[in-house]
Protein backbone atom coordinates (compact mmCIF):
# COMPACT_ATOMS: atom_id res chain seq x y z
CA UNK A 1 0.00 0.00 0.00
CA UNK A 2 2.95 2.36 0.61
CA UNK A 3 5.03 1.43 -2.43
CA UNK A 4 5.57 4.39 -4.73
CA UNK A 5 8.38 6.21 -6.49
CA UNK A 6 10.15 8.19 -3.76
CA UNK A 7 10.80 11.03 -6.22
CA UNK A 8 7.14 11.92 -5.66
CA UNK A 9 8.00 13.02 -2.10
CA UNK A 10 10.73 15.33 -3.44
CA UNK A 11 8.43 16.71 -6.15
CA UNK A 12 5.86 17.50 -3.49
CA UNK A 13 8.41 19.07 -1.16
CA UNK A 14 9.67 21.25 -4.03
CA UNK A 15 6.25 22.90 -4.21
CA UNK A 16 5.51 22.90 -0.48
CA UNK A 17 3.38 19.76 -0.34
CA UNK A 18 3.98 16.92 2.12
CA UNK A 19 3.28 13.56 0.49
CA UNK A 20 1.94 11.01 2.97
CA UNK A 21 1.90 7.25 2.65
CA UNK A 22 -1.35 5.46 3.48
CA UNK A 23 0.30 4.06 6.63
CA UNK A 24 1.09 7.61 7.76
CA UNK A 25 -2.48 8.73 7.06
CA UNK A 26 -3.87 5.79 9.04
CA UNK A 27 -1.47 6.45 11.94
CA UNK A 28 -2.44 10.13 12.02
CA UNK A 29 -6.11 9.20 12.04
CA UNK A 30 -5.57 6.78 14.90
CA UNK A 31 -4.11 9.61 16.99
CA UNK A 32 -7.52 11.28 16.80
CA UNK A 33 -9.70 8.18 17.07
CA UNK A 34 -11.43 9.53 20.17
CA UNK A 35 -12.84 12.63 18.46
CA UNK A 36 -16.61 12.68 18.13
CA UNK A 37 -17.20 13.64 14.51
CA UNK A 38 -20.82 12.51 14.35
CA UNK A 39 -22.02 16.10 13.98
CA UNK A 40 -20.16 16.22 10.67
CA UNK A 41 -21.52 12.96 9.25
CA UNK A 42 -23.71 13.52 6.22
CA UNK A 43 -27.39 12.70 6.45
CA UNK A 44 -28.76 10.37 3.80
CA UNK A 45 -30.70 13.15 2.09
CA UNK A 46 -27.86 15.71 2.18
CA UNK A 47 -26.65 16.69 -1.28
CA UNK A 48 -23.54 14.76 -2.26
CA UNK A 49 -23.02 16.37 -5.66
CA UNK A 50 -24.55 18.32 -8.47
CA UNK A 51 -24.38 16.37 -11.72
CA UNK A 52 -24.37 18.77 -14.66
CA UNK A 53 -25.64 17.96 -18.14
CA UNK A 54 -23.91 19.30 -21.21
CA UNK A 55 -26.96 21.15 -22.44
CA UNK A 56 -27.04 19.33 -25.79
CA UNK A 57 -30.85 19.22 -25.65
CA UNK A 58 -31.33 22.72 -24.27
CA UNK A 59 -29.93 24.72 -21.38
CA UNK A 60 -27.38 22.94 -19.17
CA UNK A 61 -28.98 21.61 -15.97
CA UNK A 62 -27.85 20.20 -12.66
CA UNK A 63 -29.32 17.15 -10.98
CA UNK A 64 -28.93 17.12 -7.21
CA UNK A 65 -27.71 13.71 -6.05
CA UNK A 66 -27.93 12.81 -2.38
CA UNK A 67 -25.70 10.53 -0.33
CA UNK A 68 -28.54 8.01 -0.44
CA UNK A 69 -28.52 8.15 -4.28
CA UNK A 70 -24.79 7.62 -4.48
CA UNK A 71 -24.57 4.80 -1.96
CA UNK A 72 -27.60 2.94 -3.30
CA UNK A 73 -26.06 3.00 -6.79
CA UNK A 74 -22.71 1.81 -5.45
CA UNK A 75 -24.33 -0.97 -3.40
CA UNK A 76 -26.45 -2.11 -6.34
CA UNK A 77 -23.28 -3.06 -8.25
CA UNK A 78 -22.68 -5.77 -5.67
CA UNK A 79 -26.05 -7.33 -6.48
CA UNK A 80 -24.92 -8.05 -10.05
CA UNK A 81 -23.93 -11.68 -10.35
CA UNK A 82 -20.23 -12.37 -10.83
CA UNK A 83 -18.93 -9.11 -9.39
CA UNK A 84 -17.00 -9.72 -6.20
CA UNK A 85 -14.76 -6.85 -5.13
CA UNK A 86 -12.25 -7.05 -2.29
CA UNK A 87 -8.86 -5.79 -1.15
CA UNK A 88 -7.06 -8.01 -3.70
CA UNK A 89 -8.64 -6.12 -6.60
CA UNK A 90 -7.56 -3.01 -8.48
CA UNK A 91 -9.55 -0.69 -10.71
CA UNK A 92 -8.30 2.03 -13.02
CA UNK A 93 -9.70 5.53 -12.78
CA UNK A 94 -9.56 7.51 -16.00
CA UNK A 95 -12.93 9.26 -16.18
CA UNK A 96 -13.16 12.86 -14.95
CA UNK A 97 -13.47 12.78 -11.15
CA UNK A 98 -16.64 14.88 -11.45
CA UNK A 99 -18.29 12.21 -13.63
CA UNK A 100 -21.21 10.63 -11.78
CA UNK A 101 -20.13 7.08 -12.72
CA UNK A 102 -16.62 7.80 -11.43
CA UNK A 103 -18.03 9.11 -8.13
CA UNK A 104 -20.13 5.96 -7.68
CA UNK A 105 -17.17 3.75 -8.55
CA UNK A 106 -14.99 5.65 -6.06
CA UNK A 107 -17.53 5.18 -3.26
CA UNK A 108 -17.94 1.50 -4.09
CA UNK A 109 -14.25 0.62 -4.15
CA UNK A 110 -13.55 2.54 -0.96
CA UNK A 111 -16.21 0.52 0.88
CA UNK A 112 -14.65 -2.74 -0.39
CA UNK A 113 -10.95 -1.93 0.15
CA UNK A 114 -10.18 -2.03 -3.56
CA UNK A 115 -7.02 -0.28 -4.82
CA UNK A 116 -7.50 2.57 -7.29
CA UNK A 117 -4.89 3.27 -9.94
CA UNK A 118 -5.11 6.59 -11.74
CA UNK A 119 -4.24 6.83 -15.41
CA UNK A 120 -1.34 8.95 -16.64
CA UNK A 121 -3.62 11.77 -17.75
CA UNK A 122 -3.25 11.07 -21.46
CA UNK A 123 -6.27 9.15 -22.78
CA UNK A 124 -4.23 8.15 -25.85
CA UNK A 125 -1.93 6.21 -23.50
CA UNK A 126 -4.76 4.46 -21.64
CA UNK A 127 -3.79 1.05 -23.07
CA UNK A 128 -0.23 1.58 -21.77
CA UNK A 129 -1.68 2.51 -18.38
CA UNK A 130 -3.77 -0.68 -18.39
CA UNK A 131 -0.68 -2.77 -19.20
CA UNK A 132 1.21 -1.15 -16.32
CA UNK A 133 -1.57 -1.27 -13.73
CA UNK A 134 -3.12 -4.62 -14.71
CA UNK A 135 -6.48 -3.84 -13.09
CA UNK A 136 -8.71 -6.75 -12.16
CA UNK A 137 -11.72 -4.66 -13.25
CA UNK A 138 -11.97 -2.05 -15.99
CA UNK A 139 -15.12 -0.06 -15.33
CA UNK A 140 -15.86 2.12 -18.29
CA UNK A 141 -18.52 3.88 -20.32
CA UNK A 142 -20.08 2.75 -23.62
CA UNK A 143 -18.36 5.50 -25.60
CA UNK A 144 -14.89 4.09 -24.85
CA UNK A 145 -15.94 0.49 -25.52
CA UNK A 146 -17.37 1.63 -28.87
CA UNK A 147 -14.07 3.31 -29.74
CA UNK A 148 -12.11 0.17 -28.84
CA UNK A 149 -14.52 -1.95 -30.92
CA UNK A 150 -14.19 0.40 -33.90
CA UNK A 151 -10.39 0.33 -33.68
CA UNK A 152 -10.29 -3.48 -33.51
CA UNK A 153 -12.78 -3.80 -36.37
CA UNK A 154 -10.78 -1.38 -38.54
CA UNK A 155 -7.59 -3.31 -37.79
CA UNK A 156 -9.20 -6.63 -38.73
CA UNK A 157 -10.55 -5.17 -41.99
CA UNK A 158 -7.13 -3.72 -42.83
CA UNK A 159 -5.35 -7.03 -42.18
CA UNK A 160 -7.91 -9.12 -44.07
CA UNK A 161 -8.02 -6.81 -47.10
CA UNK A 162 -11.84 -6.79 -47.02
Amino acid sequence: MDVFDKSVEKDGADVGIKVWTMSEVVAEGQKHAGLDLSAFHPKTDDIYMFCYTSGTTGDPKAAMLSHRNLMSCAASVLSVGGIVLDEDDTVISYLPLAHSFEKILFALVLTRGVAIGYYSGDILKLLDDLKELKPSYFPSVPRLFNRIYDKITAGVKEKSNV
